[in-house]
């Protein structure tokens, strides 16, 4: 966008700062070094007392660094404002973390970390391959089938509304730039510790990632519009840079995590990107941390997505991960579990099944098509007659959308990504 300085995210540089935090995961402490309490106060914030109960989010003047000193009260509640340098004042939510804890949830604090077994990546490789030759096989004079969490979800629900999805253009709304914005700030926070004005910065980073849809997109709405965005994209700003810590060099903090499983000699690949991950395969014990951020509200779904890419983490490094979490930047929310056997032969069965289907129908097959409660707004509808029985219209709904219970029921990720990321 015109008037915008480019400031782009190196997604993969680790930091190269001195945050004053140890090298042992086990003994982080990411308020070390913080000095000035009251540098960078947001214009006409009031000092920061024992019972004001606001916390602020400071730049310490030898580092550079935003950074969230906890101001203790003997009347602090969760319903508590928080003031932060870039004139944002958020409200701490019931189930909001600050940095120890969310920490801890991570890490996995009070769990043992399971043993690697070394048969087990190998195993599921096996079962995963010998069961989809069973199935039907391997399509082999079809292109290569990519098999990504959104195509195993669509597939599961409706065939037809599968192939529909797939040749249809991305429809960006407000929900989904505001994710794809937030997101780069989160990768920004991650790799280099420090966020500059909020908004700039996104829009920056998405500009220099070509993400010309959002860009163009975000260029379209009115000034009323914009503003409405750019305030909602510094208030999740504010709580990731005042509750995730900086990332130390040993954590081998990774955005964007790029994770992709060749089968059947190539001929089927799952593939999906976790936006963080912590630490590196090992041989011993499970060491790697997966995390995703959603800036929408907290859905059912997202803890089979964290499945789905536990999976592909054990197929792809022969270990699998010791956490999978999710943060919510609407609400400080952390939703995180250990991985066990039964997690990874779950996520297995579901991506098995959408990957039988999806060899299925790119060697040609017809899609079947089943009633749901996306039929309504489905491209086919017009020429499926269950759809049609389902919606009792032959129009698609073009405006609206399903009610929250029947995206529960469909676990539709497109209504997923574009209302809720």
């Amino acid at each position: 966008m015109a008037g915008l300085a480019h400031r782009p995210v190196s997604p993969h540089s680790p930091s190269h700062r001195d945050h004053h935090e140890a090298h042992d995961e086990h003994h982080e402490d990411p308020e070390d070094g913080v000095e000035g309490g009251t540098h960078g106060r947001a214009a006409g914030a009031k000092p920061l007392t024992a019972q004001s109960g606001l916390r602020l989010i400071v730049r310490d003047a030898t580092s550079g660094l935003l950074r969230s000193p906890e101001v203790a009260g003997p009347n602090r509640s969760r319903d508590t404002p928080v003031v932060h340098a870039w004139n944002v004042v958020i409200r701490e939510r019931p189930g909001a973390l600050s940095t120890e804890p969310l920490l801890a949830r991570l890490r996995g604090d009070g769990d043992v970390r399971p043993a690697v077994d070394p048969g087990l990546a190998g195993g599921l490789r096996d079962w995963f391959e010998d069961a989809l030759g069973a199935a039907g096989g391997f399509p082999a004079q079809a292109p290569v089938v990519r098999v990504s969490k959104e195509a195993v979800n669509q597939v599961l629900v409706c065939e037809a509304h599968a192939l529909s999805r797939a040749v249809m253009s991305r429809a960006v709304t407000v929900e989904l730039a505001r994710g794809v914005l937030v997101d780069a700030l989160f990768r920004q926070w991650v790799t280099l510790g420090d966020i500059g004005e909020p908004w700039v910065d996104a829009v920056a980073a998405v500009e220099c990632a070509g993400d010309e849809a959002v860009v163009r997109f975000i260029s379209d709405l009115d000034t009323q519009g914009r503003d409405r965005l750019a305030d909602e994209v510094r208030e999740h700003a504010a709580r990731i840079a005042s509750v995730w810590p900086v990332s130390s060099p040993a954590w081998l903090a990774r955005t964007q995590e790029r994770l992709e499983v060749p089968l059947g000699g190539g001929r089927l690949v799952l593939s999906g990107v976790v936006d963080l991950a912590f630490g590196a395969p090992c041989a011993g014990r499970a060491s790697v941390c997966l995390v995703e951020l959603k800036s929408g509200v907290r859905r059912l779904e997202h803890r089979g997505d964290l499945h789905y890419y536990a999976l592909l983490e054990t197929l792809r490094s022969g270990a699998p991960p010791f956490r999978i979490a999710t943060y919510y930047s609407s609400t400080g929310e952390l939703d995180a579990e250990q991985v066990g056997e039964d997690v990874l032969l779950g996520a297995m069965q579901r991506t098995l099944a959408g990957s039988e289907r999806l060899c299925r129908l790119a060697a040609g097959a017809e899609p079947a098509r089943t009633a749901n409660p996306l039929c309504a707004w489905c491209a086919e509808l017009p020429g499926c007659g269950p759809g049609q029985g389902r919606a009792r219209s032959r129009v698609p709904k073009m405006t609206g959308g399903p009610t929250a219970d029947e995206r529960v029921w469909a676990r539709d990720p497109c209504w997923a990504e574009e209302e809720f990321r």
